[in-house]
């Protein structure tokens, strides 16, 4: 649940800001507003994805608010999501409850369904869509990364988030990793709790086996990576230096960057670092909360029952009865990523291989267009037929013709 306490005097601010996000997540958040001036308790039973937005302005906020707020805190303990935001620029210091976490300016950026502040909020929630203790995994090199990646970390913590630093992980005497070492546990413990990877993309980063296996089982967990690369000037190569994160068509690009400096980061790349994460999390927990939702429905409607067989994964079982002896049974895999990721094919490929057979193997995907046929034919013929890929929008059509009509193979 999504609690937005106002003040008196920004209630048609707070009224503005419920309406941006039930649109830019199509009504599956529930929101409550409450006066900071009469305000009591949460209107609903404690959740791990509870989230407390403070609006405030230039005046005093109320006693009978901030208590609101550090009860939330109390009661939640580390699992606590909560976002100040400041209405007027000159007044930007939270509540007193809230002052260890630093505020969102409101302003025309952070306005509408595809703003700052909803991109923040769909940020702070696709962290938490996966599990309670879901984090952003920070993977660095330590010869060249390790303040870049200390400095990222104390930027998230102020605003809110519980990142993961892998600092205990380079082992620079290490040529390989042994398999079920404690390192490797470790490393995939973390991975497994959290829902953004954000790769500190140095040069001397592609030299560690640590950083390789990171990347590699992040892609097996579905989890995205957002690489954040430093190149010099004088580079003329542009992305990340794992070609396999080449696909994603999404990264941070720095240059010029000096890792001596105290601290290597300005506040303008900060900033740009935080924007494109939030910008990403929002996104896959829009299409989290969409196009299983989507799909569903349409299998529903048409006489399917239907099944989650990992959450996590997005992997779904529908099936119906044809006949009295005869089952049809469709798997399928919702993907977050735009609009296909090659690591996400694969892994749905390896998930079919240790599943029970069924009649159909479906990939769905979204985005604002569908992929040309001949995109669609060159991924097929890289799965040897077993999977048919089409957009959420397609499923409808094909499913009334018996699976005939799109992509068929």
């Amino acid at each position: 649940m999504v609690v937005i306490l106002y003040q008196d005097a920004t209630t048609s601010t707070a009224k503005k800001i419920a309406a941006d996000l039930l649109a830019a997540f199509s009504r599956h958040v529930q929101i409550d507003l409450i006066a900071a001036e009469a305000c009591s308790s949460w209107p609903a039973d404690v959740s791990w994805d509870d989230l407390l937005i403070v609006v405030y302005g230039g005046k005093g906020f109320p006693d009978t608010g901030n208590t609101f707020i550090a009860r939330h805190l109390e009661q939640r303990a580390h699992s606590a999501m909560l976002l100040p935001v400041a209405i007027d620029p000159a007044s930007r210091r939270p509540p007193a409850a809230a002052a260890a976490i630093k505020a969102l300016e409101y302003s025309l950026a952070a306005e509408g369904p595809s703003g700052r502040l909803a991109n923040r909020v769909g940020g702070m929630l696709g962290l938490r869509v996966q599990g309670r203790d879901s984090k952003i995994f920070i993977s660095y090199r330590a010869t060249d990364g390790t303040a870049i990646a200390k400095q990222l970390y104390n930027h998230l913590v102020t605003l809110g988030h519980s990142p993961f630093l892998d600092e205990a992980k380079e082992l620079d005497g290490e040529t390989k990793i042994l398999p079920g070492s404690p390192v490797q546990w470790q490393i995939e413990e973390a991975l497994g709790g959290a829902n953004l990877l954000l790769l500190i993309d140095t040069p001397d980063a592609p030299d560690s086996p640590w950083i390789k296996h990171e990347v590699d089982t992040a892609d097996s967990l579905l989890l995205p990576i957002l690489p954040i690369c430093f190149r010099n000037a004088g580079d003329k190569l542009k992305g990340p230096r794992f070609r396999s994160l080449l696909a994603l068509q999404r990264w941070v690009a720095l240059q010029n960057l000096s890792p001596a400096a105290a601290p290597p980061l300005d506040e303008a790349q900060l900033d740009q670092i935080i924007k494109e994460a939030e910008e990403y999390l929002c996104e896959i927990f829009k299409r989290k909360c969409r196009v299983p939702f989507l799909v569903e429905k349409e299998f529903m409607s048409h006489g399917f029952a239907w099944k989650i067989l990992d959450e996590r994964l997005l992997m779904f079982e529908s099936s119906k009865g044809q006949g009295s002896r005869l089952q049809l049974k469709v798997l399928t895999h919702c993907s977050v990523f735009d609009p296909i990721y090659t690591p996400a094919m694969k892994r749905f490929d390896q998930f079919l291989k240790a599943t029970e057979r069924s009649n159909f193997s479906l990939f769905i995907y979204d985005g604002e267009e569908l992929l040309p046929e001949s995109q669609l034919d060159e991924i097929v013929r890289e799965q040897d037929g077993s999977v048919i890929v089409l957009h959420h929008q397609e499923l409808a059509a094909f499913i009334d013709s018996n699976f005939t009509v799109l992509g068929a193979i």
